[in-house]
């Protein structure tokens, strides 16, 4: 296919928007940048993947990610084929490169302070992109090792921790975490201090967990440890509700890990509580479904059920009153408990939330 970056009037004019060095200069790649600044020099002209990856010496596919690049962050929109500086939205805040002067704005109009402004635009500073960075190559990573002690420092920590020589790639991946998303590297040790811990050093574990913290903006020691506290106490009522079900011991997953701390850490049930919810699940359903035992545990909270005798008193009085009715009515109700569990109705709601 033959794309057409068309700037207009500007096809011969080799500009580069504010909003690409005000915004994306720190957050995109490089392959990012090379891509953008190789379509705008050749703005007004017909082309074709393959004539920026022979230009810059890059895959076809890097090149596509990109071109995509641009066009999920909002700088240009694409079409066809044919590519254009994205539309101007009326109603949407004004880029501060393009802010008008207090002169020219409406009578009555509330202006926003720069300091404002970045407040605003704050919680969004530290999220990746949709497409992946490209990493530090080794000849920027040795001058990084060489010129910055803190960076070395955390080269060399990341041997120890793991106990092994990490690998350019992973140092790579280290240097990203801490020059793109932003964490110190003090917060970064504390990271891979935690992943050593409970046995996960794969490198791309540890990235995606950066991620997350830079997203939530886990930037400090103290924010740091609050972090791991709750992800430690996650991964321990994740592998006591695999004890109580007689589950093999396994890595738990998010969701695993989601269901036992709403069981246990907000729920407060107690072993035999989970249990019978999950012989209750077995037997209904003839097999284990941490879904359904969450619907399960949702009713006997939303009833107040805190101990087995509770819920023995629950159960009987169901019973009892499911007979009464048939006995006065000579009908069958028209719904009933069991078969609501059977189809793993309750609780459905509460799992998507």
């Amino acid at each position: 296919m033959d794309y057409r970056f068309d700037l207009g009037a500007w096809n011969r004019v080799f500009v580069v928007p504010a909003d690409i060095v005000d915004k994306h200069l720190r957050l995109a790649g490089a392959a990012q940048l090379k891509v953008m600044l190789w379509m705008l020099r050749h703005a007004g002209e017909s082309f074709e993947i393959g004539d920026i990856s022979k230009a810059l010496s890059m895959h076809e596919a890097d090149v596509r990610d990109s071109m995509q690049y641009w066009v999920q962050t909002g700088i240009v929109s694409m079409c066809e084929g044919e590519i254009k500086p994205a539309p101007f939205v009326p109603g949407e805040k004004q880029d501060s490169a393009v802010k008008e002067s207090p002169a020219t704005e409406a009578p009555g109009e509330e202006t926003v302070s720069s300091s404002e402004q970045e407040k605003t635009e704050e919680p969004d500073k530290h999220k990746r992109a949709l497409s992946r960075p490209e990493k530090p190559d080794v000849k920027y990573l040795n001058q990084r090792m060489k010129n910055d002690p803190a960076v070395a420092c955390l080269m060399q920590s990341a041997d120890e921790i793991f106990g092994r020589i990490t690998s350019n790639n992973d140092k790579q991946t280290l240097l990203l975490i801490h020059e793109y998303d932003g964490l110190p590297v003090e917060v970064i040790l504390m990271l891979l201090q935690y992943a050593a811990g409970i046995g996960k050093t794969n490198m791309r574990f540890i990235e995606k967990m950066a991620i997350s913290w830079a997203e939530d903006e886990v930037f400090t020691l103290d924010a740091a440890e609050k972090r791991i506290m709750r992800l430690t106490a996650g991964n321990t009522a994740a592998r006591r509700v695999q004890r109580i079900i007689g589950a093999e011991p396994h890595s738990p997953t998010e969701k695993e890990i989601g269901y036992a701390e709403l069981w246990i850490e907000q729920w407060h049930f107690s072993d035999e509580l989970i249990r019978a919810a999950y012989e209750a699940c077995v037997d209904t359903k003839g097999a284990y479904y941490a879904k359904y035992a969450n619907s399960i545990l949702h009713r006997w909270y939303n009833s107040g059920i805190k101990t087995m005798d509770q819920l023995s008193r629950m159960k009987q009085a169901e019973s009892s009153t499911r007979k009464q009715k048939k006995e006065e009515t000579g009908f069958k109700p028209a719904y009933d408990i069991s078969e609501y569990e059977k189809t793993g109705m309750l609780g459905e709601e509460w799992d998507e939330a």
